[in-house]
């Protein structure tokens, strides 16, 4: 390949959010996997694995020796209930990079005279995102070195395209690995570069009931987690008793360890601060999104809530807007899209931003579609149960729900949001569904998508059940 014949002279580098990765055992069985078909089937192998795959106590950026390996991107829906939001797969991201004008060539496209341009970063997203990054350190300096041979590629540099978590690996590899000078853009779609409530939530109140039989087990493996302490906000978060906020350090909540709160705090230091970058960041933030930014301590663990100073910011529904950026730099090379967390970079307007920044053309952006709006829905329902959702600031707009299942089959009749912003869906079968939310005419707001589970823990009576938490 010459580079009159390519696209992109660049070699682009996709990775994936928390969860985002396939995962097999030593023996090369799969533990978090949808080779084996549906979500729910994913969800029960993942539950029968979920005491050997919680971490030992003090691991910090060590890998645990248990054989666990990251093989492959999810490319379909996919969610640990109870843990993090449902995401969908990163088949549509890939295809997308492989298939229009770019034509970027796959690791799994190589032939004896094409070496690949498009690779995929999966990685073992328990661990702490210090020891991914230098694991991504040295797939993508390989990676480029090979294209660097390349007729006419020899001064490419890497593009690397990250969805949430992923953003915060790349940027330990920019800053801690010598990633920097080799790189020519960073793209961060729904990167929480100032942490998230949401991974507050989860290690102080814990994975919650509905989850079934192994929660309790599953809460023991979210409290392991380097990562997802590393997950943790940055920003004062906490509504202090006597007004104002304040920040998780110091905040003495016993149900955080202290040891790998100060660490999370170590980590997000040293990947900020004053760098002058080579490259240039991109910033893809969701929009309009009830989002939990806030959180204060009550009698019965901690309560969430949307507003900060009394403003109610949105956000994705996961990472809130505050925090899509990080403090460095706010304000440039930021793009909004008014969507939700699990689907931002599947969407045409993302996608479409990446092609322009990959083939170097000049981009356009018009930023957040005046009309868009945002929808609240709880991720987990029971399957004799009727999910329902809610567009808050629905105005006088006319939209309808329509349901598609993992296959991106669309289920049912499309469902007529009411002028008080409900839509009550049929109820489903257990499985993983998006309820996409759309305007009936042409030239309407752009649709909204919101992943969530239909989930019926009695059929995992069989899954370990484990302790009360502490």
């Amino acid at each position: 390949m010459s580079a009159d014949d390519a696209a992109s002279r660049d070699l682009v580098v996709v990775i994936p959010g928390i969860m985002g990765s396939e995962l097999v055992d030593a023996q090369g069985r799969p533990v978090w996997s949808l080779s084996a078909g549906s979500l729910v089937r994913a969800i029960r192998t993942f539950g029968r694995s979920v005491r050997s795959l919680t971490l030992p106590p003090d691991i910090g950026d060590a890998p645990p020796g248990d054989g666990v390996r990251a093989v492959r991107l999810m490319p379909g829906l996919h969610v640990i209930p109870g843990v993090w939001s449902p995401v969908a797969g990163y088949s549509r991201t890939i295809d997308f990079l492989r298939s229009g004008h770019l034509g970027l060539t796959a690791e799994d496209d190589r032939s004896a005279d094409r070496i690949p341009n498009l690779v995929t970063f999966p990685y073992d997203w328990r661990l702490s995102n210090r020891y991914n990054g230098r694991l991504l350190a040295k797939k993508a300096g390989d990676a480029l070195a090979r294209w660097q041979t390349e007729p006419g590629m020899r001064d490419a540099k890497l593009v690397l395209v990250c969805h949430s978590m992923g953003g915060l690996v790349a940027r330990w590899f920019l800053e801690r690995e010598g990633g920097a000078a080799l790189t020519r853009h960073l793209i961060t779609i729904g990167t929480p570069h100032r942490g998230s409530v949401k991974s507050l939530d989860k290690l102080v109140n814990g994975v919650e009931p509905g989850v079934g039989p192994f929660r309790f087990k599953l809460h023991e493996l979210v409290r392991s987690l380097p990562s997802m302490y590393q997950l943790l906000p940055t920003y004062d978060c906490l509504e202090a008793p006597g007004g104002g906020r304040r920040a998780l350090t110091g905040a003495g909540l016993a149900d955080l360890d202290s040891k790998m709160l100060a660490d999370s705090v170590e980590f997000h230091a040293a990947i900020n601060g004053d760098h002058q970058r080579p490259y240039t960041m991109h910033k893809v933030v969701g929009t309009r999104q009830p989002t939990p930014t806030t959180a204060r301590v009550t009698a019965k663990g901690l309560e969430t809530s949307f507003e900060i100073d009394g403003s109610d910011q949105g956000g994705d529904g996961t990472v809130p807007r505050l925090s899509a950026e990080p403090s460095e730099g706010r304000g440039s090379e930021v793009h909004e899209v008014a969507e939700q967390h699990g689907e931002l970079h599947g969407v045409r307007s993302t996608l479409d931003l990446v092609d322009g920044i990959v083939s170097r053309e000049e981009l356009i952006w018009e930023g957040t579609y005046p009309e868009a709006f945002g929808v609240s829905m709880a991720e987990l329902w029971a399957p004799d149960t009727a999910p329902e959702l809610v567009v808050p600031d629905l105005g006088d707009r006319r939209l309808r729900v329509t349901v598609l299942d993992e296959q991106r089959e669309r289920v049912g009749t499309p469902v007529i949001v009411q002028p008080d912003g409900r839509a009550v869906l049929d109820p489903l079968l257990p499985g993983g569904y998006e309820a996409r939310v759309e305007s009936p005419v042409p030239g309407g707001p752009p649709a909204v998508t919101r992943p969530f589970l239909v989930w019926d823990p009695t059929e995992f009576d069989d899954l370990p059940t484990g302790t009360e938490p502490r």
